[in-house]
């Protein structure tokens, strides 16, 4: 038989190793067995308060603060069943120490739980994890790649005050290969459109260029010129959302297989070639390490599902109709 806890009301105050996470992430590790569609709508209600105040899910909490946790029935079976383990999550870890863990992360799983997201990167790990674990960045959900993840959260600041550096003071270098549809002209390029962040037509974040948006850079080097598509090399110099995809799409060339910003024909086509999502692979990022000062750079070979499509491309005839 289930037998609810006591409901009560407590008051949490923030230790120094909690300062800077978003509310919504403390919340989900000190509510355990709670739904997460129940912890959102508790702090939308105001229910949940920082130091008295309403206050949103994305609000960093600091040292000190005061967390009003309101009274909430968890069952035992709910506590022990609250969380999703996906077997067939089984990412390759590319580097780990005290500080960080890299992981390789595959297409297809969001790496932040959200508006239904069953399952996410994020909550995988944790579920082997008893100790700190934050993203560092995101990727798109069907991209893939590189991501870095902080165990301390020493290590997530000083990630951040890396990653906020823009250009040649970056000490964050954040390289990624994409196939784009069209026929790339001329050598390297950086691209500058400013970008904003608009709703879609179904509710969904995407950018798109403005000349009042947010500065944004993306270095794009060709690496090979196929039948009407082009394999680039693309360095970020800014993280603004959906960024590569946002700035292909604003010179005409989107990423193959983009469901957001590419066109439905040539999507038809590349499914037809084997592509079944958004041709953008994290390949390589380096850094100078948090703690140590050391260079850490990681790679990740482009993924065997891409390298099909490539391999169907390059053999398809040139008189070949798309």
């Amino acid at each position: 038989m289930d037998i609810p806890e006591k409901p009560k009301v407590r008051t949490h105050l923030v230790r120094d190793t909690e300062a800077g996470q978003r509310l919504d992430n403390f919340l989900l590790r000190e509510l355990k067995g709670v739904p997460k569609s129940h912890v959102y709508r508790i702090v939308r209600d105001g229910q949940v308060r920082v130091n008295g105040g309403r206050s949103r899910p994305s609000t960093r909490i600091s040292a000190g603060d005061k967390v009003r946790i309101p009274p909430l029935r968890v069952s035992h079976s709910a506590s022990s069943g609250g969380e999703i383990r996906d077997y067939r999550f089984k990412p390759d870890f590319l580097f780990e120490d005290q500080d960080l863990l890299i992981i390789d992360k595959p297409s297809g799983i969001a790496v932040h739980g959200g508006t239904g997201q069953r399952v996410s990167v994020i909550e995988q790990l944790r579920l082997n994890t008893s100790g700190f674990l934050e993203l560092v960045h995101r990727l798109d959900k069907e991209t893939s790649g590189i991501l870095i993840l902080a165990k301390n959260m020493e290590a997530l600041r000083q990630m951040h005050i890396r990653l906020r550096r823009v250009g040649s003071k970056s000490e964050v270098k954040k390289t990624y290969q994409a196939l784009l549809a069209g026929r790339w002209q001329g050598g390297q390029r950086t691209l500058c459109q400013r970008l904003e962040t608009v709703r879609g037509y179904g509710g969904e974040k995407r950018s798109r260029a403005a000349p009042n948006g947010r500065e944004a850079r993306s270095v794009f080097t060709p690496l090979e010129l196929l039948k009407n598509y082009s394999l680039v090399h693309v360095e970020l110099m800014t993280g603004r959302l959906h960024q590569i995809r946002a700035h292909a799409h604003a010179v005409g060339m989107p990423v193959a297989g983009d469901k957001i910003y590419g066109e439905r024909d040539q999507n038809r086509h590349l499914r037809k070639l084997g592509l079944r999502r958004q041709f953008l692979h994290a390949s390589r990022i380096s850094f100078s390490h948090p703690r140590t000062g050391k260079e850490v750079d990681v790679q990740s070979p482009v993924p065997d599902d891409l390298m099909s499509v490539l391999v169907n491309l390059r053999s398809q005839p040139e008189n070949e109709s798309t």
